[in-house]
């Protein structure tokens, strides 16, 4: 390590339209203790689909979220910053078994067939996950890729910003971090975590201890606000807040709601549907999905969960990014927090190692 262990870490979770900023330290238990948690909304236009276009925006908008924090302060300038879901990769692969300095070079040669950009465009990172199985002698590989001129542009900003990154990760693994029990492997069964984002979707499998692979959908929240604001006549405001209080639930707005949610619910079961077929087909050491935990900010409103476990007929429920902090309350409401979950799993990084690589 670089750095102390008990280094505290802010966490930076950067999306297309707003910027999260979560940061933690260790209680004498040795046990994160919130420091300070924020949110600024971003001018479309500074992204397009993950690719940073205005950084001198992004770097006076971080500035500004990092001296007005919601709650408490920020005091540390080092920095875990997430990369654009759509931009990166994460895959289990397998490679032939051999000694742990060859491995490098057999995942550049297995990568060609798993990513559409050139290994030497990317930066990349593994880990080995468990041991063969007895059917399988090849070596499980979780590989994570990002295109070098992403990283490198959100490196600028973040240093124009003066703060010092110290690791950038793909989203899905924050995302775990956060919501996920600090000892995963009490888990017994396959997980999908669906996390609605403003501008996207991801759907993410958890097993057998790691991160199995990750999906993007074409679903957002901000879709979903603008279809309810033209379908009602509604402002964008007006629609989002409807849609939060009454959602799926047809006792509310008259049902009115729920009949235009309906369509985006079963176009989401659908690639719920295909990703579980897809991970019995071709995952042989696979658990059975049993679960679904919901989580990002598109995912408030009401009833979705009970929605989709009458109709996926599996435990679905919302996800808590509180789950692994030294308190029993959250400083947010539920619907708030919600999120926050990618940021508080930055700001974790250095806490919960299970999902960190070598």
């Amino acid at each position: 390590m670089l750095f102390e262990p008990k280094q505290e870490y802010l966490g930076l979770d950067i999306s297309d339209l707003s910027l999260k900023a979560a940061q933690f330290k260790h209680n004498v238990k040795n046990q994160p203790t919130l420091v300070g948690l924020g949110r600024i909304e971003l001018a479309t236009g500074i992204f397009e689909e993950g690719e940073l276009k205005q950084p001198e925006i992004l770097i006076n908008s971080i500035v500004n979220l990092l001296n007005k924090p919601q709650i408490g302060k920020f005091t540390t300038t080092y920095v875990n910053a997430s990369l654009p879901e759509t931009k990166t990769f994460i895959k289990m692969i397998d490679v032939p078994p051999m000694s742990y300095e060859e491995i490098p070079e057999a995942i550049k040669w297995e990568a060609e067939h798993h990513i559409p950009i050139p290994i030497e465009e990317t930066y990349w990172d593994w880990q080995q996950i468990g041991k063969p199985s007895k059917a399988n002698s090849r070596l499980p590989i979780l590989l994570g890729v990002a295109p070098k001129n992403i990283v490198e542009s959100y490196a600028q900003a973040l240093k124009g910003a003066r703060l010092i990154p110290t690791a950038f990760e793909i989203e899905a693994e924050s995302i775990c971090r956060s919501l996920l029990p600090l000892d995963t492997s009490t888990i017994r069964d396959a997980i999908i975590i669906i996390d609605i984002g403003a501008t996207r979707t991801s759907l993410i499998v958890f097993d057998n201890n790691t991160i199995q692979f990750t999906v993007s959908l074409p679903i957002s929240g901000l879709k979903i606000t603008q279809t309810i604001s033209n379908k009602l006549s509604l402002s964008e405001m007006q629609a989002e807040k409807a849609k939060v209080l009454c959602g799926l639930d047809p006792k509310k707005c008259h049902g009115a709601m729920a009949e235009i949610l309906h369509s985006v619910m079963d176009e989401l079961i659908h690639r719920i549907n295909e990703a579980i077929i897809f991970y019995q087909e071709h995952f042989s050491g696979g658990h059975k999905i049993n679960q679904i935990i919901l989580c990002g900010g598109g995912s408030n409103f009401k009833s979705i969960d009970q929605y989709l476990n009458e109709r996926l007929e599996l435990t679905v429920r919302r996800g808590d990014p509180w789950n692994n902090i030294d308190s029993n309350h959250s400083p947010l409401k539920p619907n708030e927090l919600a999120a926050y979950t990618t940021a508080i799993g930055l700001a974790l990084r250095n806490f919960l190692p299970h999902v960190n690589h070598d």
